[in-house]
């Protein structure tokens, strides 16, 4: 193996370190009144969170932030058919995530999951999009229990997605930001659930 071949793989070894610490910072570690777990991402508003509904069941959580810091936060919003809700802390959260396009990825474009599997605090997962975008992707990676919620982002740390169900097989499904986008503005859809179970 030549210097220049294990020069490039440290490169890129170093990027995605770096890619996924970034996207980290923006996670939370979401707790439901109901004993539900899961991640969250700040959005790019003041105060607000998005994470999925099966994470939030009752109408209050608790969110740990970067540094550990908890606090409070309500539901304001929720879609179940889109699998979505949206969380209201008081005040702004620091560290509001890049909202990207989903309709730019294209088939095989590399994504990063970020979030809370098994308890493990801001777990990155490595992948890539397995068919074309829509208002649901489909994706080559493996996800597990409390990544629910997290942040899904392409190669320049834009949210592109919210990881939300696996289908089995090192297959996962995650909310578009497209769909993320039309819940902000009031609007809803359906998701197929036949076969599938929640992370």
């Amino acid at each position: 193996m030549t210097l220049e071949v294990i020069s490039g793989a440290a490169q890129i070894s170093d990027a995605l370190g770096e890619l996924a610490r970034e996207v980290a910072r923006g996670v939370v570690l979401v707790r439901g009144s109901m004993g539900s777990s899961g991640s969250g991402v700040i959005w790019d508003q003041p105060g607000l969170v998005i994470t999925n509904h099966h994470v939030v069941p009752g109408a209050l959580a608790e969110l740990t932030v970067a540094g550990g810091r908890r606090v409070r936060a309500r539901v304001v919003r929720r879609a179940p058919a889109l699998d979505l809700a949206a969380l209201e802390v008081e005040g702004s959260l620091a560290n509001a995530a890049r909202v990207g396009d989903s309709d730019r990825l294209r088939v095989g474009d590399l994504v990063v999951a970020v979030g809370n599997p098994m308890g493990e605090r801001n777990a990155p997962s490595l992948g890539i999009l397995a068919s074309a975008a829509d208002e649901v992707l489909r994706l080559s990676i493996t996800l597990r229990p409390g990544n629910s919620g997290g942040a899904l982002v392409n190669a320049r740390g834009e949210i592109v997605g919210i990881p939300h169900m696996v289908t089995g097989n090192g297959l996962a499904l995650a909310v578009s930001t497209r769909s993320v986008g039309r819940f902000l503005n009031g609007a809803t859809g359906e998701v197929e659930e036949d076969h599938l179970r929640w992370i």
